[in-house]
């Protein structure tokens, strides 16, 4: 039976080990707190046990004990190289020496005399970690966190989240979480814009882990304290965001020209995604999301009840342009009511929810639709859609409060009066302006056919 080995913790959660010092009682009270721990950062038995005993020995051989050098201790027998050994024979006899060597010294050291000055340097020290209560590794939490954004952020949105955390403790390490500093935060900032990342991708990604360490400190597994992101952000970041073109007229006529476009129109969502969004301005995800409960009418006008909105102004109604309907929308939507055993209730049923939502396939596939073209740039992709039909609501006059209803846009003043006051127009004000879109007139539909163009029926 192998020796029990003082001072050695195991996390249940985690199965780190932990070395720990239950501190004199007359220097407990002094510091409020009763022990210092130190991760040993294995989960392997034998190498933890080897570590604490020789922490064990060089505390033990320590008169008086300074506590500020446990960690120090550790660090030298790493720096050593005492316990990586290369075989497990090596390891094993490696233990049984420390073992023999902790074993020497069994007597309870005597009290050590620190000052009050060299308790609270010692407690200041980046190396110990906090009290038992906060003994939670930043990778135990991360689960509880993730949980609780889920139920009001989009699963796309999530997954960003995740992937940012685990990068971070790729870099940084799994440690405690009040053990996080401003040069961790900076090496993870600096690492990123080393990789190519732009400004504005490296503030989303701290908003994200400040996200979380706001969590950790609210639900009690951190000290309310300052967050460690606070003013880590790149000032300016979105003037830095390569801007986004619209289409013009002799690129739309290549893109919507039947015979080019029959070749990317293999699906519904393919078909009529990019034909909604441009008579209509909105986002992808607004399109590729849409249920069928979603067309509905008013004052005899049918519409899209766009609900699942990048914002809260995106939740709108969209009148259906007649041109959509000329060319069989709402004939599409009672096929696709047809359809037997349908996973969901979605107008394009066979998407599923991935990691960038339902828009993944089409956005990728009309981009390379694009470049076979010849009609693709760097600036120019299926926003771009967005962005010409917005340009197109202002050359038609179009007032702004009508553009910013139709395509989910919230004021950026805040404050402003107009649009504090501004409530939901009427329908048949919404469809004229959505009517006074024409780009029929410029470009040849006469050869689309929904019915033709995919067979998933």
């Amino acid at each position: 039976m192998p020796i029990k080995i003082p001072r050695l913790v195991r996390d249940s959660k985690t199965g780190i080990f932990y070395f720990r010092y239950t501190l004199p009682r007359h220097l407990a009270a002094q510091i409020n707190q009763t022990s210092i721990y130190t991760s040993l950062r294995t989960r392997n038995n034998k190498q933890a046990r080897a570590m604490a005993a020789m922490l064990n020995y060089g505390i033990e051989m320590s008169k008086p004990i300074d506590l500020s050098k446990v960690r120090e201790l550790l660090k030298i027998n790493i720096a050593e190289g005492v316990f990586e050994a290369d075989t497990e024979d090596e390891q094993e006899r490696g233990l049984r020496i420390l073992e023999q060597m902790a074993s020497l010294r069994q007597n309870a050291a005597p009290k050590p005399s620190a000052s009050p000055d060299r308790i609270r340097s010692a407690e200041r020290s980046p190396q110990t970690a906090p009290p038992q209560k906060h003994t939670h590794l930043m990778a135990a939490i991360v689960p509880g966190y993730i949980k609780e954004i889920e139920s009001s952020l989009k699963p796309a949105t999530v997954y960003k989240h995740k992937q940012t955390l685990k990068l971070f403790i790729d870099q940084a390490g799994d440690k405690l979480i009040d053990s996080y500093t401003k040069e961790d935060l900076t090496a993870f900032k600096t690492q990123m814009l080393n990789a190519g990342r732009v400004a504005h991708t490296v503030n989303q990604c701290l908003s994200h882990i400040k996200s979380f360490f706001a969590f950790a400190a609210g639900n009690g597994y951190a000290e309310v304290k300052r967050n460690p992101v606070d003013d880590m952000f790149i000032k300016n970041a979105k003037n830095a965001i390569k801007k986004r073109e619209m289409f013009y007229d002799d690129d739309l006529a290549v893109i919507f020209d039947w015979k080019n476009y029959q070749k990317l129109a293999i699906k519904p969502d393919y078909f009529w995604g990019p034909l909604i969004c441009l008579y209509s301005g909105m986002r992808i995800e607004e399109a590729t999301s849409l249920e069928i409960a979603d067309i509905k009418e008013q004052d005899g006008i049918p519409f899209f009840r766009v609900l699942d909105a990048k914002t809260p102004a995106g939740n709108r109604p969209v009148p259906i342009h007649s041109k959509l309907i000329e060319l069989g929308l709402l004939d599409f939507v009672k096929r696709v009511q047809s359809v037997p055993d349908r996973e969901n209730e979605r107008l394009f049923w066979y998407l599923i929810d991935g990691h960038n939502g339902t828009k993944k396939n089409l956005s990728r596939r009309f981009s390379e639709y694009l470049q076979k073209l010849g009609v693709k740039s760097d600036a120019t992709c299926f926003h771009s859609l967005r962005h010409t039909t917005i340009t197109r609501f202002a050359g038609l006059n179009v007032n702004n409060s009508t553009i910013y209803q139709l395509t989910g846009h919230a004021e950026k003043g805040k404050g402003n009066a107009h649009f504090d006051y501004l409530h939901m127009l009427p329908m048949p004000t919404l469809k004229a302006a959505i009517e006074a879109l024409d780009f029929h007139e410029r470009i040849d539909f006469s050869n689309f056919n929904h019915r033709r163009a995919f067979t998933v029926f």
